[in-house]
Order: C-alpha cells, then sequence, then structure tokens
C-alpha cells in the first residue's frame, strides 16, 4: 500500500500503544508522532474517519477502510445489519492529515462521541482508536474477570 513499504519486512504493520493527544477547538485532531509517522510510512496520509461505536472514534489509513468496505458491500445490500453498518460508518469522512499531523473529525462524531479537548489515541491493529481521557480511565479501571482470564489463556497456541 505505502511506496516505502520494506519489502523484506514480513511482518504486518500494527498500530498499537495509546497516546495522549488533542482536539483542538476548530476540531482537529493531532495525531501523535509517532502514530503519524508509522501512518505516513506504512500507508500514506489518506484516511477515512469514522465511529461504529458511541464511545470511540477510528480513524483507517484509507486503503484499510477500503478493504474493509468491499467486504461490507460484498454482502447482500438490504440485509439491514449492513445498511446499519453502512449509515453509522457514512457518518464519517474521508480526509488527509495535514503537514502537522491534523486530521478533521466531523462534528457530528465529536457531539456523539463526546470528544473534545484531551483524548488518548491508542493502536488496535489496523486503525486507530480515539476516545475521551476519563473513558480511557474508566476502561482501564476495570478488572478483566477470572473467565475472561481464563478464556484469553485458551487463545495462546
Amino acid at each position: 500500500m505505502s511506496a516505502t513499504a520494506d519489502p523484506e519486512r514480513t511482518t504486518m504493520q500494527t498500530f498499537r500503544g495509546s497516546y495522549q493527544a488533542t482536539i483542538d477547538d476548530k476540531g482537529r485532531l493531532k495525531l501523535p508522532a509517532r502514530l503519524k509517522s508509522q501512518l505516513d510510512e506504512w500507508f500514506g496520509a489518506q484516511v477515512f474517519v469514522t465511529s461504529l461505536s458511541p464511545n470511540e472514534l477510528r480513524v483507517y489509513p484509507l486503503g484499510v477502510w477500503e478493504e474493509l468496505e468491499q467486504r461490507f458491500l460484498a454482502r447482500p445490500s438490504m440485509d439491514p445489519l449492513v445498511q446499519r453498518l453502512l449509515e453509522h460508518a457514512n457518518y464519517g469522512q474521508e480526509d488527509e492529515l495535514d503537514a502537522q499531523g491534523r486530521v478533521l473529525v466531523p462534528a457530528l462524531l465529536r457531539d456523539v462521541i463526546g470528544i473534545n479537548g484531551e483524548v488518548v489515541v491508542s493502536g488496535r491493529g489496523r486503525f486507530l482508536a480515539v476516545v475521551a481521557r476519563d473513558r480511557a480511565q474508566a476502561e482501564l479501571s476495570k478488572a478483566f474477570t477470572a473467565e475472561e482470564l481464563s478464556t484469553l489463556a485458551g487463545m495462546e497456541q
């Protein structure tokens, strides 16, 4: 996908870790330098900004989003779940990171998700998740149950 991708690299590019960030008064999310650098190197500056839940904004590299979108569109168009997913996703927008690593977050998404000012941007594999700082703190304060840990342990191979 990226013109600068290393052909010798055998692992998939994966966003990981969490970083403090801000959404300014104009609604622009400034990506942390490390994530901006990874995005540029692996995928380029084109992104799709959307939400699939009322708690989280998602920033997809455009190529990754297009792969997902093709899978959604391959399903029957009258499937109510497909229609709902496409409706949710299409409240987002395609954008390009500016030279400072900023991307505009649509006002409707900012309002619904409740993100302005301080946020946490975390790598979730093939996309970046953006949540309000207090939401991230609430999630981190919840312990895994013994059953959840057992299920996760069973995934080891």
